[in-house]
């Protein structure tokens, strides 16, 4: 049988929905991919430790079998734990990619994009709540340095709010701070210049801030409950960790924009309440991704959709 003809009987058929998933990680996740077939993906292919250097053969590979037609009906998804790997893999993407021969394309590492998302809308929604305005918020971000922290932390300082980027890596604080800055265009990200790791420097790194947001490894504390209770500025918190121990100590990661039990002047939102709005805002990005042929979805296109969501 020609190509062509392969071509024909396949749109006389209806094409399926497929998922290309690049990873940066020897072993794609299976969350995203059972997430993808649960949102109507009929099939995913997937690849695992996928680098900017492999990647433009494989997107190749993708553009032309079901020609421009078919590839209305393709989604390339990029992710892994290599963040800055994904980025450039993003990049070849853009770069390989020629009209009529564009596919949609999301890139999400290891989750940094949907949960950052979720976390600065579901803050937002709740300082709305109270009366107050989430650009005039003074904003702390510990594990600020990491996949997630950067991410909320650049989201946070786009919206017009001053950030500090907390982390036990300090240079690593910094050259995010650097990095967002040049991004926004404007002093924005402050980056704390002690690591985090004691009680005290994570005392002075909130200390005048109206928020505090943990976003640090699985079992992880952050934010001691004896720290909270001295942050007299600060009404609410939001944590990512679902592991116990929790980032904030004394959350319960079902807490959503709700008064904590042990410090009720302070409100909360847990990293439950967060992962179920995550999904949403994922679930949201893929159907759109297969409505827009061609589109891009990116960390700013991934807030813009999680904003969508509670307008």
């Amino acid at each position: 049988m020609l190509i062509g003809e392969n071509l024909f009987l396949m749109s006389e058929q209806g094409f399926k929905k497929i998922m290309v998933f690049l990873s940066t990680d020897v072993h794609p996740s299976p969350f995203d991919v059972l997430f993808a077939y649960d949102t109507g993906v009929d099939a995913v292919v997937y690849y695992g430790g996928v680098t900017a250097e492999t990647a433009g053969s494989l997107i190749l590979d993708t553009m032309f079998p079901r020609g421009p037609e078919g590839l209305k009906y393709t989604v390339v998804f990029i992710g892994g734990k290599n963040y800055d790997e994904c980025l450039k893999i993003a990049e070849v993407a853009k770069k390989t990619y020629f009209k009529p021969f564009v596919a949609s394309t999301i890139v999400d590492p290891a989750g940094a994009f949907t949960t950052s998302s979720a976390v600065v809308v579901k803050a937002s929604s709740c300082l709305k709540a109270k009366g107050l305005d989430p650009a005039k918020a003074k904003y702390t971000v510990l594990g600020g340095a990491g996949r997630v922290g950067r991410c909320i932390a650049y989201l946070l300082a786009k919206l017009g709010a001053t950030v500090v980027i907390g982390d036990v890596l300090v240079e690593g604080a910094k050259e995010r701070a650097r990095e967002i800055n040049e991004k926004v265009g404007a002093e924005r990200a402050i980056a704390f210049e002690k690591a985090t790791d004691k009680p005290e420097n994570v005392l002075e790194a909130c200390k005048d801030s109206t928020v505090v947001i943990t976003a640090g490894p699985p079992a992880k504390t952050l934010l001691p409950l004896d720290v909270l209770t001295k942050l007299e500025s600060c009404v609410l918190v939001a944590d990512i960790n679902a592991t116990p121990p929790y980032g904030v100590e004394g959350i319960k990661p079902t807490y959503d924009c709700k008064a904590m039990k042990k410090l009720p002047r302070v409100t909360a939102i847990g990293a439950l309440a967060i992962g179920s709005f995550r999904n949403k805002v994922q679930r949201a990005l893929i159907k759109k991704a297969f409505e827009t042929p061609g589109a891009f979805f990116g960390l700013d296109e991934a807030f813009e959709v999680a904003r969508s969501l509670v307008s």
